[in-house]
Protein backbone atom coordinates (compact mmCIF):
# COMPACT_ATOMS: atom_id res chain seq x y z
CA UNK A 1 0.00 0.00 0.00
CA UNK A 2 1.18 3.47 -0.86
CA UNK A 3 0.06 6.84 1.22
CA UNK A 4 -1.07 9.68 -0.60
CA UNK A 5 -1.17 13.14 0.74
CA UNK A 6 -2.93 16.21 -1.14
CA UNK A 7 -2.35 19.68 0.36
CA UNK A 8 -5.23 21.37 -1.60
CA UNK A 9 -5.78 25.20 -2.83
CA UNK A 10 -8.78 26.15 -3.99
CA UNK A 11 -7.52 26.99 -7.32
CA UNK A 12 -5.21 26.44 -10.08
CA UNK A 13 -4.67 30.25 -10.28
CA UNK A 14 -4.09 30.36 -6.32
CA UNK A 15 -0.92 32.27 -5.28
CA UNK A 16 -0.14 29.14 -2.99
CA UNK A 17 0.14 25.86 -4.89
CA UNK A 18 -1.27 22.38 -4.22
CA UNK A 19 1.42 19.78 -2.57
CA UNK A 20 1.67 16.18 -3.23
CA UNK A 21 3.95 14.09 -0.82
CA UNK A 22 4.20 10.15 -1.19
CA UNK A 23 4.69 7.76 1.43
CA UNK A 24 5.58 3.79 0.58
CA UNK A 25 4.37 1.30 2.60
CA UNK A 26 6.61 1.50 5.63
CA UNK A 27 5.54 4.67 5.85
CA UNK A 28 8.64 6.41 4.61
CA UNK A 29 8.96 9.80 2.41
CA UNK A 30 9.68 8.01 -1.15
CA UNK A 31 10.61 11.47 -2.53
CA UNK A 32 10.37 14.89 -2.31
CA UNK A 33 7.11 16.70 -1.72
CA UNK A 34 5.68 18.17 -5.43
CA UNK A 35 4.51 21.15 -5.76
CA UNK A 36 1.65 21.46 -7.95
CA UNK A 37 -1.40 23.79 -9.26
CA UNK A 38 -3.37 22.03 -12.54
CA UNK A 39 -5.58 19.46 -11.56
CA UNK A 40 -3.82 17.21 -14.62
CA UNK A 41 -0.39 17.54 -12.89
CA UNK A 42 -1.94 15.61 -10.07
CA UNK A 43 -3.35 12.51 -12.19
CA UNK A 44 -0.31 12.53 -13.96
CA UNK A 45 2.19 11.74 -11.52
CA UNK A 46 -0.34 9.61 -9.48
CA UNK A 47 -1.38 7.71 -12.42
CA UNK A 48 2.27 5.51 -12.23
CA UNK A 49 0.16 3.87 -8.76
CA UNK A 50 -2.12 1.32 -8.45
CA UNK A 51 -5.26 2.48 -7.33
CA UNK A 52 -6.19 -0.90 -5.41
CA UNK A 53 -2.63 -0.16 -3.41
CA UNK A 54 -3.65 3.38 -2.81
CA UNK A 55 -4.51 5.23 0.45
CA UNK A 56 -5.47 9.66 -0.52
CA UNK A 57 -5.76 11.64 2.31
CA UNK A 58 -7.00 15.09 1.34
CA UNK A 59 -7.20 18.71 2.55
CA UNK A 60 -10.39 19.31 1.16
CA UNK A 61 -13.92 18.61 2.63
CA UNK A 62 -15.83 15.32 0.66
CA UNK A 63 -18.80 15.82 2.40
CA UNK A 64 -21.52 19.07 2.93
CA UNK A 65 -23.44 20.19 5.66
CA UNK A 66 -27.19 18.93 6.22
CA UNK A 67 -28.69 21.23 3.93
CA UNK A 68 -31.93 19.27 4.60
CA UNK A 69 -32.13 21.61 7.62
CA UNK A 70 -31.04 24.37 5.93
CA UNK A 71 -27.46 24.27 7.50
CA UNK A 72 -24.88 25.74 4.78
CA UNK A 73 -21.96 26.25 7.39
CA UNK A 74 -20.55 23.86 9.40
CA UNK A 75 -20.85 19.49 9.56
CA UNK A 76 -20.74 17.46 12.43
CA UNK A 77 -16.83 16.46 12.07
CA UNK A 78 -16.09 20.04 12.25
CA UNK A 79 -17.55 20.73 15.20
CA UNK A 80 -15.63 17.50 16.31
CA UNK A 81 -12.36 19.13 15.31
CA UNK A 82 -12.73 22.12 17.49
CA UNK A 83 -12.22 19.45 20.70
CA UNK A 84 -8.82 19.46 19.42
CA UNK A 85 -8.26 22.75 17.87
CA UNK A 86 -10.96 25.36 18.55
CA UNK A 87 -9.99 27.98 15.89
CA UNK A 88 -10.41 25.07 13.12
CA UNK A 89 -12.14 26.34 10.26
CA UNK A 90 -16.12 25.37 8.51
CA UNK A 91 -17.39 23.91 5.67
CA UNK A 92 -18.45 27.50 4.86
CA UNK A 93 -14.77 28.83 5.09
CA UNK A 94 -13.93 25.84 2.54
CA UNK A 95 -16.75 25.28 0.20
CA UNK A 96 -14.47 26.28 -3.29
CA UNK A 97 -12.37 23.50 -1.76
CA UNK A 98 -15.21 21.07 -1.46
CA UNK A 99 -16.40 21.60 -4.88
CA UNK A 100 -12.42 21.59 -6.71
CA UNK A 101 -11.90 18.22 -4.90
CA UNK A 102 -15.26 16.88 -5.63
CA UNK A 103 -14.82 17.24 -9.45
CA UNK A 104 -11.31 15.71 -9.39
CA UNK A 105 -12.12 12.61 -7.43
CA UNK A 106 -15.45 12.37 -9.15
CA UNK A 107 -13.67 12.05 -12.72
CA UNK A 108 -10.57 10.64 -11.71
CA UNK A 109 -10.18 8.80 -8.00
CA UNK A 110 -13.53 6.56 -7.98
CA UNK A 111 -11.89 3.79 -7.41
CA UNK A 112 -8.85 4.92 -5.06
CA UNK A 113 -9.40 4.85 -1.34
CA UNK A 114 -9.91 8.43 -0.34
CA UNK A 115 -10.24 10.06 3.33
CA UNK A 116 -10.26 13.55 4.50
CA UNK A 117 -7.92 15.34 7.18
CA UNK A 118 -7.11 18.72 8.36
CA UNK A 119 -3.08 19.54 8.62
CA UNK A 120 -3.97 22.40 11.03
CA UNK A 121 -5.25 19.79 13.07
CA UNK A 122 -3.21 17.18 12.75
CA UNK A 123 -0.18 19.87 13.96
CA UNK A 124 -2.40 20.59 17.13
CA UNK A 125 -2.68 17.09 17.42
CA UNK A 126 0.79 15.88 17.32
CA UNK A 127 2.30 18.54 19.44
CA UNK A 128 3.80 20.11 16.42
CA UNK A 129 5.77 24.28 16.93
CA UNK A 130 3.71 27.23 16.55
CA UNK A 131 1.02 26.76 13.83
CA UNK A 132 1.38 26.27 9.78
CA UNK A 133 1.61 29.80 9.07
CA UNK A 134 4.34 30.66 11.12
CA UNK A 135 6.41 27.39 9.65
CA UNK A 136 9.28 29.91 7.75
CA UNK A 137 10.01 31.07 11.21
CA UNK A 138 9.94 28.19 12.81
CA UNK A 139 10.83 25.39 10.05
CA UNK A 140 14.40 24.19 12.13
CA UNK A 141 11.98 22.87 15.30
CA UNK A 142 9.47 21.65 12.53
CA UNK A 143 11.45 19.35 10.96
CA UNK A 144 12.74 17.70 14.26
CA UNK A 145 9.09 17.39 15.67
CA UNK A 146 7.61 16.08 12.49
CA UNK A 147 10.58 13.39 12.59
CA UNK A 148 10.12 12.77 16.49
CA UNK A 149 6.62 12.03 16.13
CA UNK A 150 5.96 10.44 12.61
CA UNK A 151 9.69 9.22 11.73
CA UNK A 152 9.39 10.95 8.41
CA UNK A 153 12.79 13.04 7.54
CA UNK A 154 11.67 16.40 5.67
CA UNK A 155 14.72 18.42 6.82
CA UNK A 156 15.39 21.02 4.10
CA UNK A 157 12.02 21.27 2.92
CA UNK A 158 11.05 24.93 2.42
CA UNK A 159 7.62 25.40 1.93
CA UNK A 160 4.65 24.68 4.62
CA UNK A 161 2.47 23.16 1.84
CA UNK A 162 5.42 20.30 1.49
CA UNK A 163 4.82 19.52 4.97
CA UNK A 164 0.85 19.45 5.17
CA UNK A 165 1.28 17.08 2.16
CA UNK A 166 3.33 15.08 4.71
CA UNK A 167 0.98 15.50 7.34
CA UNK A 168 -1.56 14.33 5.38
CA UNK A 169 -0.15 11.51 3.77
CA UNK A 170 1.23 10.18 7.51
CA UNK A 171 -2.71 10.16 8.13
CA UNK A 172 -3.01 7.89 5.53
CA UNK A 173 -0.69 5.75 6.70
CA UNK A 174 -1.94 5.73 10.38
CA UNK A 175 -5.47 5.06 9.06
CA UNK A 176 -4.41 1.92 7.21
CA UNK A 177 -2.34 1.11 10.66
CA UNK A 178 -5.60 1.41 12.68
CA UNK A 179 -4.02 4.59 14.43
CA UNK A 180 -5.80 6.93 13.22
CA UNK A 181 -9.18 9.23 15.04
CA UNK A 182 -12.25 10.12 12.94
CA UNK A 183 -14.29 13.22 14.08
CA UNK A 184 -17.76 13.32 13.09
CA UNK A 185 -21.44 11.60 12.68
CA UNK A 186 -21.24 7.88 10.76
CA UNK A 187 -22.73 8.58 7.49
CA UNK A 188 -21.80 12.64 7.42
CA UNK A 189 -18.58 12.56 6.09
CA UNK A 190 -15.39 12.47 8.89
CA UNK A 191 -12.35 14.21 9.18
CA UNK A 192 -9.33 11.80 10.21
CA UNK A 193 -6.40 12.59 12.14
CA UNK A 194 -3.22 10.40 13.68
CA UNK A 195 -4.57 8.85 17.38
CA UNK A 196 -3.32 9.85 20.29
CA UNK A 197 -3.37 7.74 23.33
CA UNK A 198 -6.29 5.07 23.22
CA UNK A 199 -8.86 5.41 20.55
CA UNK A 200 -12.85 4.13 20.45
CA UNK A 201 -13.01 1.88 16.90
CA UNK A 202 -15.25 3.28 14.75
CA UNK A 203 -18.85 1.66 14.53
CA UNK A 204 -18.55 -0.74 11.22
CA UNK A 205 -19.75 1.74 8.03
CA UNK A 206 -18.92 4.98 10.23
CA UNK A 207 -16.67 6.49 7.03
CA UNK A 208 -19.33 6.23 4.51
CA UNK A 209 -21.14 9.33 2.82
CA UNK A 210 -24.43 9.00 2.94
CA UNK A 211 -25.63 10.37 -0.33
CA UNK A 212 -27.67 13.34 1.30
CA UNK A 213 -23.69 14.27 2.46
CA UNK A 214 -22.26 14.15 -0.62
CA UNK A 215 -23.23 17.14 -2.66
CA UNK A 216 -26.14 19.65 -2.56
CA UNK A 217 -29.18 19.11 -4.69
CA UNK A 218 -28.10 22.18 -7.07
CA UNK A 219 -25.49 20.16 -8.25
CA UNK A 220 -27.44 17.55 -10.06
CA UNK A 221 -26.58 13.75 -9.88
CA UNK A 222 -23.09 12.22 -10.57
CA UNK A 223 -21.08 9.45 -9.71
CA UNK A 224 -20.46 8.45 -6.28
CA UNK A 225 -16.46 8.19 -5.41
CA UNK A 226 -15.06 5.51 -3.64
CA UNK A 227 -16.81 4.79 -0.10
CA UNK A 228 -14.58 6.19 2.60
Amino acid sequence: MDYIGVDLACSAQSRNPSAVAFLDPQGCLQETPRHFKQTKELVEVLSRYDSDELIIAVDAPRSVPDWSAENYAYRSCERGIKTVDPGAGTFSGAAALFIRWYEIETKYFQNVKVIETYPRVVWKQLGLPDKPKEFRKYRQEVWAAIEEKTGICCTGLTSGHQIDAILCAYTAFCYATGRAEGFGEPGEGLIFVPAVGDQCALPEGAERIDERFRRFPSMGSAPTPAAG
